[in-house]
């Protein structure tokens, strides 16, 4: 089943008008007047979207809705979402028909009035944050349905809110170069999202949300997202008042996800814009027609567009203020990611043969201040006859590997495993760990996991955000959100193996889990047979509940380990952060 919308409907920014609401609608009045929303009845579910949190002045900091009026207005149907790489496809999937530099609206789903009549006090909320790169993605995604995780919380008892918002991506939410960070217009997306959860905690409480149990959930650039709204202005304290957990999936302090003002590729990049457009400044680039500015914005790479450390809202790089302490203390957070997501940057270049292509490849990508001894260091660390993706592989079948992938038309260097290996830690795992003891060192509660089920495997999948399976990044999407076998994920995630017994337990284990963390802060209050006790992570026993359903053929397997795995290597990433970071 598809949520939201089963027909068609014109995208707008709000209203400009009061409107007459359905007697039957419901309604939500906030500070800056009321809403009415819809009735989804075959989720038995309220809807209202489309709600505008704040203006998005192009290439400048967002400014909060100040609009009122009298009567009531619709929130019935999606807003614009912003300008990133969505297909026409894609947003017609999801019913949104508008693309605006004006994007800057929220969606609202809660359980019907007869849940939240039998609900002693207001409901806990999870807010979800789109990955893409920070350069894609948008709040109406079908990708991140969260009707079927407000559905689950009902049925277990522990009804939730629900809310998605659009933030700035690409150029005009992350730009780069040294103008950009001199004007303080830097980070846009994230002060974006910030400006959603002030409004959450200014108005949720009129949809029947409790503001004091805010949680942010957020898959890759939105688990990162998560991380920067934790240690902004330097860890500010007031950080911990907007939300008081996260839930991060693919993402955290991984290293190389920030870059300075003056970091080449930025600068270029930016410099790119101004020749594409005759423009000599951010005064101009102001001024353009919105065409002119998209298609200026979409000549450099994709890795080009993200966080930069301004001095401001990230006054340091992330990895640095971690390890130094600077962030509030009183947020919890679930932290972790599948087993072989490291394919996803692996994939940028599958076919290295030699150590020596390996090497410069390697050599390429981080500043030209590193050492080379810091590189053979990571060459040593991470051997060519060393554990490689997919990790749960037997060691019999590690040839077979190779010879699946080529059999499905894709290249398979010798060197491509180990690509993928030292990219994983390099952006996901080392920085997940890292996360995990700093807030064990402090007294912060977090719960660490590893995803290590593949929801596809021989034969190889070809398709371009999956390849070529097992674990990779985006595998655990249908579990954490619960989507049934039949849920169309339209090539960006797995669906859960249909028939599979094991399968459907583990989705059912780790949304309960999930739902059980946003409402009571304990995962372990929503644990179903056959789970373990998720453990708190701790510096004298430091773990990870491992979920499995690929062990052994439609066996469940959830079993707690110890993080202790590739020690070495995850500890050399913070240590040397600031030559192996992209902030040169």
């Amino acid at each position: 089943m598809k949520l939201l919308l089963c027909t068609l409907f014109p995208a707008v920014l709000g209203s400009s008008k009061a409107e007459h609401a359905p007697s039957t609608a419901p309604v939500a009045t906030t500070r800056n007047g009321t809403y009415f929303g819809r009735h989804l009845p075959e989720f038995k579910q309220e809807l209202f979207l489309g709600i505008p949190f704040a203006r998005s002045p192009r290439l400048a900091n967002p400014v909060p809705w100040n609009e009122t009026w009298k009567g009531s207005r619709s929130a019935e149907w999606y807003g614009s979402i912003c300008p990133g790489l969505a297909s026409d496809e894609e947003m017609a999937r999801a019913n949104v028909t508008g693309v605006s530099e004006e994007c800057l609206n929220l969606n609202i789903i809660r359980p019907s009035a007869d849940t939240i009549k039998d609900h002693r006090g207001k409901l806990p909320v999870v807010v979800w944050l789109y990955g893409g790169a920070f350069i894609d993605g948008f709040g109406a995604d079908l990708n991140s349905n969260l009707s079927y995780t407000i559905q689950a919380s009902v049925a277990q008892g522990t009804p939730v809110i629900g809310v998605t918002l659009n933030y700035r991506v690409g150029f005009l939410g992350f730009p780069g170069g040294e103008e950009v960070g001199a004007a303080g217009v830097a980070n846009l997306g994230l002060k974006d999202q910030r400006q959603a959860l002030l409004w959450i905690q200014e108005n949720i409480a009129a949809f029947n949300g409790d503001p004091r149990k805010v949680t942010v959930w957020g898959q890759s650039a939105g688990s990162q997202s998560i991380v920067h709204q934790i240690l902004a202005y330097n860890g500010s304290d007031s950080n911990s008042k907007l939300f008081r957990q996260g839930i991060l999936v693919s993402g955290g302090v991984g290293i190389g996800n920030t870059h300075s003002p003056s970091r080449a590729d930025a600068v270029l990049g930016y410099n790119n814009i101004l020749a594409k457009t005759n423009c000599t400044d951010l005064a101009c680039l102001r001024q353009l027609p919105s065409e002119v500015m998209l298609n200026a914005s979409r000549v450099n790479a994709i890795s080009t567009w993200r966080p930069m450390v301004d001095g401001d809202f990230i006054a340091s790089p992330p990895t640095l203020q971690l390890q130094a302490g600077k962030f509030p203390r009183g947020i919890s957070v679930i932290a972790g990611g599948p087993s072989d997501e490291g394919f996803v940057f692996g994939n940028l270049a599958p076919g290295l043969e030699t150590e020596q292509q390996l090497y410069d490849t390697f050599r390429l990508s981080i500043p030209p201040s590193a050492r080379n001894s810091t590189i053979d260091l990571v060459m040593q660390l991470y051997p060519s006859d060393g554990p490689v993706p997919p990790y749960a592989l037997p060691a019999s079948q590690r040839s077979r590997f190779c010879q699946e992938v080529k059999a499905a038309g894709l290249p398979c260097g010798a060197q491509y495993q180990r690509l993928a290996a030292i990219l994983g830690d390099f952006a996901f795992f080392s920085g997940r760990r890292l996360l995990a003891q700093k807030f064990a060192e402090y007294g912060m509660t977090a719960y660490s996991y590893r995803f290590d089920t593949w929801p596809t495997s021989f034969p190889i999948d070809t398709r371009s955000n999956i390849k070529p399976g097992f674990a990779c990044h985006g595998s655990d999407y249908s579990y954490w959100f619960r989507f049934p076998e039949e849920h169309n994920l339209y090539g960006n995630n797995p669906k859960v193996p249909e028939g599979s017994e094991a399968h459907r337990t583990l989705r059912k284990g780790m949304s309960d889990m999930l739902i059980s963390f946003v409402y009571s802060g304990d995962p372990n209050k929503g644990r179903v047979k056959g789970f373990p006790k998720w453990p708190k992570y701790s510096l004298k026993s430091p773990t990870n509940i491992v979920f499995n359903a690929t062990e052994a053929p439609d066996v469940l397997n959830v079993h707690v380990e110890s993080d202790t795995w590739r020690k070495e290597g995850m500890a050399l990433w913070p240590k040397y952060a600031m030559e192996l970071d992209l902030l040169s």
